[in-house]
């Protein structure tokens, strides 16, 4: 029996992503990458609704604690809708500046 090849998903069809540097200006506890992901998911479903917070699949890549830096994984198409609902999680995580947003992890980094 013949080993068939899997089928890759074509470039164009593939969801983008982006990649987006926070930091957190005042948060003055030790950080957390379940309860930060939790904050920002309720932050884009309480702005966006339960269905754009599924689509967007946020994924927090990784955390500095010293620079008190969260890098983000997101869906391209919910890039405006997620920095806007940054507003919602401002009560629990601070003030939040975007440091900066790419198309790539090497780029950010």
């Amino acid at each position: 029996m013949k080993k068939k090849k899997l089928a890759v998903i074509r470039p164009t069809l593939r969801h983008k992503k982006r990649y987006i540097q926070l930091q957190l200006l005042t948060y003055p506890g030790v950080l957390d990458s379940r309860i930060a992901h939790g904050i920002l998911v309720k932050a884009l479903q309480k702005q966006s609704g339960v269905f754009s917070q599924t689509e967007a699949n946020i994924t927090i890549i990784d955390i500095d604690q010293k620079s008190k830096t969260i890098l983000i994984r997101i869906n391209k198409e919910y890039l405006e809708q997620f920095i806007a609902s940054l507003f919602f999680a401002q009560p629990e995580l601070g003030l939040l500046k975007v440091k900066d947003i790419k198309s790539t992890i090497k780029k950010v980094k």
